[in-house]
């Protein structure tokens, strides 16, 4: 065998033998740099691995999610069905996935650890006896110079020498026949481990490819099947897509019938049902006409627009109605639906629809009555006999009876009561309020509301939810809070020595005395954050989430156009909490995320999701521009946190319109009149009125705020509404008895501001509620509610800006 150092030589020392050790250490030295190398480059390939793998585990997981989309199709059946298919196919790819794991864990155990092992022991062993070799060749050489310059004449030290020289001799050929060994042993073993290694990584790549090949050729057949089964479904389609292109020639041969589909038997206790289109005239002041899918059923007329929209009941019980023809209009085929309390006047598109309408519609009144009769329960009004309608010539009952509940007042409870935490009264939590707290946004059982109602309107305003009317603008505020809200806030630290809470059980002493602790005294509130986190970071500055409005579209136009189908508003609606911890990860608009700034409204909750239709932030639509989710800021201007205090973070939160923010700078005091004298002696609300938001108006006013406070210009709330151009706010304002006569500074009255903007919505309202002022001051009637037009005109105009705002934003 032929070694890479000679033994003899290294016994010798000799300038071959220090040559040979020199090519052997540099060797070594240039396999160590390669082996590092490899490994450096194996564990780059096991981490791209692993990114390929997790990327295709997420593919993976969406061919699985479209698998669920196709769960129920019934186009194709057996085994070849598309969710089975795409479910095997994902089988498949994850078992490909799986061995391509078991490939990147061989190459980890196979080259990684064998090499490194490698490096650490076998090169590591070279390198420590070079280091002691070098060191006995230092020691060798001092000996030899010594024993070289010893004097003859000092025979003791000669004698010394020599002996430390022997023995130098001795060790300098042991250790360099070891360092030998370590050099020619490492050489020796470096092929078979090298090759080793890759040997077994090669087996593991093998493995890999043969298992991939198993694996499809067993799904082979399958996919021939699949395929053969997407050739019949792509000729299939083209078949039914040509017999669908064939189908326009029935437009011709369509009746008149046929636009009216109803369903019905020859036994006349079954339901008729009847649906189709009709023209129906709205009850605003505008009488436009709107074209409703109108569906009659079960004795009840319902309609709903043409998009997923919820359906809005017109009349309840059609016992209660009569139906007759309308000659007197200008328009052809109207016929009119009447109530005790109401009239709708409806219009179809022929003659024969328009009597095919009112035939259904009398023989589902004459349904709801035999079915009344049938099951021996009839109602107060059935009682009285029929007479005869003399303009429809038709038996109809006697409709002296007390009129059913307005749908529109029906559909806004069960809203409200869809909110987290309204089904259950806020206080006790007893089932099914009636009752609502308007300024608080919380539903209440009959007793928690006396208690309410004792401890005056300052504190609660409490409303009936079913029977007394709401404004538009109060609904969206019980929209935006609702019960978990309040108790996060109110009931935040519970205390039952300070108070029980109270039950459904509890006598009315314990239901006061929790109210009276949780809404008079604040007993459960938790404190603002102070200057340090409760980690003992340092807090730097503050600011208050804003609440992103969504623009309006022209899609818009499936709003509510009539008073009937006043929809609540809502949709995605945030709680917004602010005490609970600095936030450190939000953007703090002062260069990226910072841990000592705190944003109140970080903690987001979604609270309800209702109709698709239905949008909360309609109402925040009165400005005069737009901000787009992904365009607005999503803080207001950073404070520092030795100024807050609860009025301050009122007057922010009244900026970012965030009712949630507002509501609990409230509970800590802040007064809602309160002026910022660093912003020109501004209240709260009228920093509301800039950012556009009838809700946080509402909010304010609600909770005492004042329309007569001046800021440092003299401006009043609706001077600063009618320079924004803020139409709604104007309505909400001229409602609540807002000055119209105040002037600003520079002497200017609303009115004037607003006829030199040439807003003509607001030049209308303000002129005509100075024309109604000037009617009660004429005609002597002060204290007595407005004329009928003037209620009217102001409560569409509420309506429209809390449904469709964009119809407000004329120029």
């Amino acid at each position: 065998m032929k070694y890479s150092v000679d033994f003899n030589e290294c016994l010798k020392d000799s300038p071959k033998f220090r040559a040979s050790l020199e090519d052997a250490e540099s060797d070594i030295e240039s396999l160590e740099l390669k082996l590092e190398k490899l490994v450096k480059l194996c564990n780059i390939m096991m981490d791209t691995g692993k990114a390929f793998n997790t990327a295709n585990s997420g593919f993976i997981n969406g061919i699985r999610d479209l698998a669920s989309y196709f769960h129920d199709d019934s186009l194709v059946s057996g085994d070849n069905k598309v969710a089975a298919s795409l479910s095997r196919f994902a089988h498949a790819m994850n078992e490909m996935l799986k061995y391509f794991s078991i490939l990147m864990d061989q190459a980890n155990r196979c080259v990684c650890k064998n090499l490194n092992n490698f490096i650490k022991n076998d090169v590591r062993k070279v390198k420590e006896a070079r280091k002691h070799f070098e060191k006995i060749s230092d020691d060798m050489d001092n000996a030899l110079i010594r024993n070289a310059s010893a004097q003859r004449s000092k025979q003791p030290e000669c004698e010394e020498a020599y002996n430390v020289l022997t023995a130098m001799k001795s060790c300098f050929a042991h250790t360099s026949l070891d360092y030998v060994f370590q050099i020619n042993v490492l050489q020796s073993k470096k092929r078979f481990e090298v090759l080793g290694t890759m040997l077994s990584f090669m087996h593991a790549q093998n493995t890999f490819f043969h298992q991939g090949h198993d694996l499809f050729a067993d799904l082979e057949v399958y996919m021939k099947d699949v395929a053969s089964q997407v050739d019949e479904l792509s000729a299939k389609a083209k078949v039914e897509r040509k017999e669908m292109e064939e189908r326009h020639t029935l437009v011709q041969q369509k009746e008149v019938k046929s636009t009216t589909n109803q369903t019905s038997t020859d036994d006349e206790d079954k339901i008729v049902v009847t649906e189709g289109y009709l023209f129906k005239r709205t009850t605003n002041a505008f009488r436009t006409w709107v074209r409703r899918w109108f569906t009659i059923k079960e004795g009840k007329l319902v309609y709903r627009k043409r998009s997923k929209d919820s359906l809005t009941i017109m009349e309840e019980d059609l016992r209660l109605c009569t139906v007759k023809p309308v000659l007197e209009t200008e328009r052809r085929f109207c016929f009119e639906v009447l109530s005790p309390a109401r009239s709708h006047t409806l219009q179809a598109e022929s003659e024969d629809e328009c009597q095919l309408w009112m035939n259904a519609i009398i023989n589902n009144i004459s349904w709801a009555y035999r079915d009344q009769t049938r099951n021996n329960n009839p109602p107060e009004e059935s009682s009285e006999p029929s007479v005869l309608d003399p303009a429809s010539g038709v038996s109809i009952p006697n409709t002296q009876s007390k009129p059913s509940p307005r749908p529109s007042k029906a559909f806004i409870s069960q809203q409200l009561l869809q909110i987290p935490g309204n089904d259950k009264c806020c206080d006790c939590g007893a089932s099914d309020p009636r009752w609502a707290s308007i300024n608080l946004g919380i539903t209440l059982c009959i007793e928690c509301s006396g208690i309410h109602r004792s401890f005056g309107v300052h504190m609660s305003k409490v409303r009936s939810i079913t029977l007394d009317a709401w404004d538009p603008e109060q609904t969206k505020v019980m929209m935006e809070l609702g019960n978990d809200i309040i108790n996060r806030v109110y009931a935040a630290k519970l205390n039952d020595s300070i108070a029980v809470p109270a039950t459904p059980e509890s006598n009315r002493n314990i239901r006061e005395a929790w109210i009276r602790a949780k809404y008079v005294k604040k007993a459960f509130v938790n404190k603002l954050p102070g200057a340090k986190s409760p980690s003992g970071e340092r807090i730097r500055s503050w600011s208050v989430k804003k609440k992103i409005r969504k623009s309006v579209t022209t899609t818009k136009q499936n709003s509510r156009e009539d008073s009937e189908s006043e929809d609540v508003a809502s949709g995605l609606m945030e709680a917004v909490m602010s005490v609970s911890s600095v936030n450190k990860d939000s953007d703090s608009g002062l260069g990226g995320s910072s841990p000592d700034v705190i944003v109140f409204g970080t903690d987001i909750q979604q609270v309800a999701e209702f109709s698709k239709n239905l949008d909360l932030d309609s109402s925040e639509g009165s400005a005069t521009e737009e901000e787009e989710e992904g365009d607005a800021k999503s803080t207001t201007s950073w404070e520092d946190m030795s100024k807050l205090d609860p009025n301050i973070l009122l007057y922010k939160a009244a900026e970012a319109r965030n009712l949630a923010v507002m509501l609990e700078a409230l509970t800590h005091g802040a007064d809602v009149n309160w002026a910022n004298k660093d912003d020109e002696g501004k209240t709260p609300i009228m920093k509301a009125v800039e950012a556009g938001s009838l809700t946080a108006c509402e909010y304010l006013l609600l909770n005492g705020a004042k329309l007569d406070r001046k800021d440092t210009t003299g401006k009043t709330p609706l001077h600063h509404a009618t320079i924004h151009g803020h139409t709604g706010q104007v309505c909400q304002f001229l409602k609540r008895g807002a000055d119209l006569n105040a002037k600003d500074n520079s002497g200017k009255d609303p009115l004037t501001i607003a006829v030199e903007a040439a807003n003509a919505d607001i030049v209308t309202l303000l002129r005509l509620s100075k024309l109604n002022d000037e009617m009660k001051e004429t005609e002597g009637y002060f204290g007595q509610t407005s004329d009928e037009t003037f209620q009217d005109v102001f409560k569409d105009f509420s309506n429209m800006a809390s449904n469709n705002p964009e119809k407000l934003k004329r120029k």
